[in-house]
């Protein structure tokens, strides 16, 4: 036996140990097991119902066979984050091209070869065995419609940092799906990967955004001035961040 984390799949809650060098078994509730392959394709959990073994000042997900941290799907509210995929370049060109949507974005997309190297980066970013960045396509559940994507990426000098955005579709903007997006993020750092730092940023211009970090439950921090020139600015940056133990204390706080 090589360890365990409970996950949820679907509506039933599983724990997953790892039973040899190949295989991994799920046990539901009833007790019933079900045998996979560390090849096993998708796991989808909602992440407030994860715990996960911590490991002090490193990531638990540097510990979990690599098909097991590899592939997943994060459940929201409203929406299912899912890693991108080659079908979704279009999608993503499509948000590219808009300059509503790419007017404060920090991610040069400006070129087709940007763009097509940002999904390849991403879907690339999935197989790794030390994966560094979660780039993942927000979904609408049912119709499968590409609302945007969202990001958790770790400080490869600081492993247990990472930073965390969202960049959505005009027609999905002012209705709390950027917030949600944060929060799920939020606890996906915090309680799977046993992150200490989770920030995000953004333009300072960009009130929007700003609104959807406070409410994601992140603090403001402190802005850095001007400091970058940002297509027709000069870019401002606001910072906010929160830590591990303030997740737990507003974690504890909600029940």
């Amino acid at each position: 036996m090589y360890g365990f984390l409970y996950i949820v799949t679907g509506c039933d809650h599983m724990r997953v140990s790892f039973c040899s060098q190949d295989s991994v078994r799920l046990t539901g509730e009833t007790g019933r097991c079900r045998d996979f392959s560390r090849t096993a394709s998708v796991i989808r959990y909602r992440p407030e119902t994860i715990t996960g073994t911590e490991m002090a000042g490193d990531p638990v997900h540097r510990s979990l066979p690599r098909s097991i941290a590899m592939v997943f799907a994060l459940s929201t509210e409203r929406l299912a984050l899912e890693d991108l995929n080659d079908s979704d370049l279009d999608a993503v060109r499509r948000m590219a091209r808009d300059p509503a949507i790419m007017k404060y974005v920090w991610i040069w997309l400006e070129n087709e070869d940007q763009i097509t190297g940002f999904v390849r980066h991403a879907i690339e970013e999935a197989t790794r065995p030390d994966r560094q960045g979660y780039i993942l396509a927000a979904r609408i559940p049912g119709t499968g419609d590409f609302a945007g994507f969202a990001l958790l990426e770790i400080d490869p000098g600081q492993p247990t940092t990472a930073e965390v955005g969202c960049i959505l579709r005009p027609e999905y903007w002012k209705n709390g799906y950027a917030s949600e997006i944060l929060r799920a993020l939020l606890a996906f750092g915090f309680t799977t990967l046993g992150l200490h730092r989770v920030y995000g940023k953004c333009d300072d211009l960009n009130t929007a955004s700003a609104h959807a970090l406070e409410r994601g439950g992140l603090v403001y921090e402190g802005t850095l001035r001007e400091h970058v020139w940002l297509r027709d600015h000069w870019r401002s940056t606001r910072y906010y961040g929160m830590l591990k133990e303030e997740y737990r204390a507003k974690k504890c706080g909600e029940t």
